[in-house]
């Protein structure tokens, strides 16, 4: 039984046996020649950064060490330019067939997130459409994935139902700005939204801890098969053409330019929306990421290279007298 998280490790702390999950690792060498690995480690309430010295190789099961799996760990909270960073002494492979402890989840319940987004789509007043979008998402094979898949690899949204969560984020983001645009085609944008994404059921492996990519996902991506998805469905709906080739746009162009992988750019005003939704939700999901991975001494993060290179400031972080600003 897990007892200890992640979540709950302080500095200094010295801990034995504890079972963990390996979402990153990599072999290298040092300056002299000595081998040493690099591994993320974590469970359900978060992730850290480890090392396993050349020193401690001896009392670790290498063969254990690989993305997936979840192993025993003893060994110390040290940091690291601030940020906390565990120096693993011994690791050995287990038996874990539970894999709940170890699955950094959303906040929100996904059963409950799945009845609000079919409460979304029924806001779809064109009727032929909001059923051709309710058939999607409610599908035998793509709603149970649906409702727990991750929405990426790292970066944003990458926990269990993120890809969900990431879903309602862009629909109440839309939701609040429909008023201010009437002559936009809300019905367009929100199948838009609810499908742009759904290609990574396919692209990722969701039910794997380190969250690969599938054959299929590097072979051809999520952009083209969401928009295949949809196509199929649509097809056999006979759906209006000008409709199916507006939401298709959508899915196509919603990473906004060609060199982020889009084969087309925006050319709507509701492919602009939903782009620039995107990007919202998506950059500022990182950014609370990012905020939360900076050490509690440390006034600002390491620079992200997903939020333009940037420091994240550590606004809770109290400054010395002489560092602040003097009002008067």
């Amino acid at each position: 039984m897990k007892t200890q998280y992640i979540k709950d490790l302080q500095r200094g702390q010295i801990f034995d046996g504890e079972t963990f999950a390996i979402y990153e690792q990599s072999k290298a060498e040092d300056k002299n020649g000595n081998t040493y690995y690099s591994l993320v480690i974590g469970d359900k309430t978060g992730k850290l950064s480890s090392k396993i010295w050349n020193d401690a190789l001896s009392n670790v099961d290498t063969k254990a060490i690989k993305e997936g799996n979840v192993v025993s760990i003893s060994g110390k909270v040290d940091e690291y330019k601030g940020v906390p960073q565990i120096v693993i002494m011994e690791l050995r492979a287990i038996d874990e067939t539970s894999l709940e402890e170890f699955v950094e989840s959303s906040m929100f319940d996904a059963e409950d997130m799945y009845k609000e987004l079919l409460e979304e789509i029924e806001s779809i007043s064109y009727e032929p459409l909001r059923k051709v979008v309710n058939e999607i998402v409610t599908d035998k094979e793509i709603a149970p994935n649906l409702k727990y898949w991750p929405a990426a690899t790292t970066v944003h949204h990458d926990f269990r139902s993120g890809l969900l969560q990431h879903i309602l984020e862009m629909l109440t983001v839309a939701k609040g700005l429909e008023r201010f645009y009437p002559d936009v085609d809300f019905d367009i944008l929100t199948a838009g939204i609810v499908l742009h994404d759904l290609g990574k059921i396919y692209e990722l492996d969701g039910k794997n801890l380190s969250v690969p990519y599938t054959k299929v996902g590097q072979l051809f991506g999520h952009i083209y098969m969401g928009t295949r998805l949809f196509e199929e469905h649509a097809k056999k709906a006979k759906l209006d053409e000008d409709v199916k080739d507006h939401v298709m746009h959508l899915i196509l162009s919603h990473h906004g330019v060609l060199e982020y992988g889009s084969p087309v750019v925006p050319a709507t005003p509701e492919a602009i929306l939903l782009t620039n939704i995107d990007n919202v939700s998506a950059k500022a999901r990182t950014a609370d990421k990012a905020l939360k991975e900076i050490g509690e001494d440390e006034e600002f993060g390491r620079r992200n290279f997903f939020l333009e290179n940037t420091k994240i400031w550590n606004r809770k972080k109290v400054s010395s007298d002489t560092d602040q600003m003097q009002l008067v």
